[in-house]
């Protein structure tokens, strides 16, 4: 009776599964003939409504006259197909037609409606039509909260606010600005990229007032994100920022000149910077109050800035924060004053070869490479004259990995002096085993008077690889060099012997 029962359960059991399957498989058949079908019919009304959306676009034709035409896509696959047409053919020269297009279409209305309700979409649609400026006011708080926060709730909006955010900037401002008060961070997300996205000067007041949220009340929408919705803005915008670069919270102050950095950035890929190139009430401030900010960080942010004036006060500004009791002000500062316009701060420069941090004296070899000759005559000197070893040793591996080496044949050509110092530094850099480059150097093409003068170098501390550099070049070349190799490598006593 017991295996009867049992049986019975299994076949039961088996049967269940077997016609989960089937509806399963019957369900995934419909949605793939569904979509098919859905698909199918939407490249008919791309095709059918592509010719009225492209005359409006090249404005060929006016927005009631191609509404009146675009009115007959009833079904929802062709107003996704309209919708789609009319996105893709947008541009900045009729992006402001185009979204009249689609509010004269509904899109909009339905837009608004799900993201904002009814009786809130009416009065936000009348505010983007009249051209009202944005505000955003204190969020409503409702007992359904709870649920708005849920993305099955929320994610419906976000896309509403998307849509709404691609219209021409004086209408999509006004949505994007309501959508702010919305309780999901989803939501709101979708809104400041958007407000960023459209680069409209009056949304520049929205976005730091929610940098501010998210610094001082800890709100769910991430700094980043505001941050880069305020990066969207252009080098011309950034008169908009000055007021909220003395604004009494630090950190705000902070983020507010790391984006100014950001967009200075983006802008110095194109052209080489000048003052010029920036309002006169920023370039102001930055002198004047942002490079003696009382925090550290706005100090060494703003001076990725104040490097592109390229003036008389920007070359006094880096002078007085290269000398910053800051260590990452110096640090910026340094690597700020990489540009050949700045040659005058090598003065001011030298000295931070033997700063206290060695990140700092490590940007300051670097910096010096970039004045050529005479800002490597400063590193050589320094490095000949340093009893440091720690710091003689960084100096020596900075020299290598930045390629100064490379460029001695100046010095060499010259004579005299010159000739007598790089000989000096080679000889040092050999008694401290940093020989990889020179045995390169050694093996490579260079000027046949520089190859001897560098063997004659290794030759005061032969290193592990010396011999077999100089067994090979013996070997290969029967020029004075070759004769030279292959008498040094006679006098460098065998390993473990004895000269």
């Amino acid at each position: 009776m017991f295996l009867e029962d049992l049986t019975g359960l299994v076949l039961w059991a088996l049967f269940t599964v077997i016609i989960i399957n089937v509806v399963f498989l019957i369900f995934v058949f419909f949605r793939r003939v569904k979509r098919k079908r859905y698909y199918k019919e939407k490249d008919a009304a791309r095709i059918r409504f592509q010719p009225v959306v492209a005359e409006l676009a090249a404005n060929y034709i006016t927005v009631e006259e191609a509404a009146e035409f675009l009115r007959e896509a009833h079904a929802k696959v062709e107003r996704d197909a309209v919708q789609e047409l009319l996105f893709s053919a947008m541009t900045a020269e009729n992006e402001s037609r185009i979204s009249q297009v689609f509010f004269v279409l509904g899109y909009v209305e339905q837009w608004s409606k799900k993201a904002f309700g009814r009786s809130r979409a009416a009065r936000t649609i009348d505010a983007a039509l009249q051209h009202e400026p944005p505000t955003t006011l204190a969020p409503e708080k409702s007992a359904l909260d709870s649920y708005h926060r849920l993305r099955m709730s929320s994610v419906p909006r976000a896309v509403a606010i998307y849509n709404l955010g691609r219209l021409a900037p004086e209408f999509s401002t006004i949505f994007a600005a309501e959508a702010l008060r919305d309780p999901a961070s989803d939501v709101r997300r979708s809104a400041i990229a958007a407000l960023g996205r459209n680069r409209n000067v009056s949304a520049i007041p929205l976005l730091i007032e929610e940098l501010r949220k998210s610094i001082e009340e800890h709100s769910d929408v991430s700094i980043r994100s505001t941050k880069a919705a305020l990066a969207f803005y252009s080098l011309a915008d950034l008169r908009h920022f000055v007021p909220y670069l003395t604004h009494p919270n630090r950190r705000l102050r902070f983020f507010v000149v790391d984006i100014v950095r950001d967009i200075t950035h983006k802008a110095a890929r194109n052209t080489n910077l000048t003052k010029n190139d920036f309002a006169p009430q920023l370039y102001e401030i930055y002198l004047q109050k942002v490079v003696n900010d009382d925090f550290a960080d706005v100090r060494a942010r703003s001076i990725s800035v104040i490097r592109h004036f390229h003036d008389a006060r920007s070359t006094q500004a880096l002078r007085a924060l290269l000398s910053d009791e800051n260590e990452f002000v110096r640090l910026h500062a340094v690597r700020a004053a990489a540009d050949p316009f700045y040659i005058d701060l090598i003065p001011q420069i030298t000295p931070l070869l033997s700063d206290r941090k060695w990140r700092v004296r490590e940007a300051t070899v670097r910096t010096l490479g970039t004045f050529g000759n005479a800002g490597t005559s400063q590193v050589y000197r320094y490095f000949l004259q340093s009893k440091d070893n720690y710091a003689s040793e960084q100096i020596a591996d900075e020299i290598q990995r930045v390629g100064f080496l490379t460029h001695v044949t100046d010095y060499h050509v010259a004579g005299g002096e010159e000739a007598l110092m790089v000989k000096s530094v080679f000889q040092k850099m050999a008694g401290m085993k940093k020989t990889s480059l020179m045995n390169n150097m050694v093996a490579s093409g260079y000027a046949p008077e520089l190859r001897i003068m560098l063997m004659d170098a290794l030759a005061t501390a032969p290193s592990a690889e010396l011999p077999g550099v100089l067994a090979t070049i013996a070997k290969n070349d029967t020029t004075e060099v070759g004769a030279k190799a292959g008498s040094i490598l006679r006098n460098i006593p065998p390993p473990g012997g004895n000269a």
